[in-house]
């Protein structure tokens, strides 16, 4: 009798040792590797003067005005950003330079010093294009001349044309339909060239936001004058498309 007790006991403690036992190990699965999402864009250099290295590379500069002096903004290769004062010693040209790179600009040209290699860096000119008006539903460009347009009651549109503000003309509208509001949106380069330092002159991106008031069709005529001019000239450059408002 205290054999099959003791056997019992035996079967029992076999068991509950199986049941403390860990689950077997599950197969490690294959799961494919996500493809890392590429870095965000730096905004900053949205605007960049852009220079093609000799012997290969490419450097992008932001040319910075600030109360402590001038800064420069590079990057060489789309690498990380970094930022040079200007060097207030220089005898010539613009020098910006911190312990490791020196930027040495003159004309269209600069000169880089980077890891104790000097080479030129010529400077490449890159078409901008307009700033974009807030709570537009679409945006008119000179290609769009005479198009009809279509929009609803207290809708937006925008008007991108080039001017040339520095010689004292801007895009305004001439005579525009009461049914219609018409104000100034924002401005800009049209080249990276424009952001060079000592460039001046140069056409200019001029941005008209047109609200729907009320329904109505016309023509929008928009005019290059001198606000100054009680009248338009002739000669002085239009655009025109037709609106309709529902």
């Amino acid at each position: 009798m205290r054999i099959r007790i003791m056997a019992a006991a035996a079967g029992l403690g076999l068991l509950a040792s199986g049941c403390n036992q860990p689950p077997p190990a599950k197969p490690e699965e294959n799961v494919a590797q996500q493809p890392q999402a590429p870095a965000p864009a730096d905004a900053r250099f949205d605007s960049a003067v852009n220079f093609e290295c000799e012997g290969g590379g490419k450097l992008d500069v932001v040319f910075n005005s600030g109360s402590a002096g001038p800064t420069a903004l590079m990057r060489l290769d789309g690498g990380e950003a970094r930022e040079l004062p200007v060097d207030q010693t220089a005898q010539s040209g613009m020098v910006f330079k911190d312990a490791a790179a020196t930027l040495n600009f003159e004309g269209d040209t600069i000169q880089l010093t980077n890891g104790g290699a000097t080479k030129a860096c010529k400077f490449v000119s890159r078409s901008l294009p307009p700033p974009k008006a807030d709570g537009v539903v679409r945006d008119i460009k000179v290609e769009d001349a005479g198009a009809s347009v279509s929009i609803k009651v207290g809708e937006k549109i925008s008007v991108s044309l080039s001017g040339v503000p520095t010689a004292g003309y801007v895009w305004a509208a001439d005579k525009p339909p009461a049914f219609v509001k018409v104000t100034d949106g924002p401005g800009g380069a049209t080249t990276t060239a424009q952001s060079l330092p000592g460039f001046t002159g140069g056409n200019h991106w001029a941005v008209l936001v047109i609200e729907a008031l009320k329904p109505g069709e016309a023509e929008i005529a928009l005019v290059q004058k001198r606000p100054w001019e009680d009248k338009a000239d002739p000669s002085d450059e239009r655009f025109k498309f037709k609106l309709k408002v529902e």
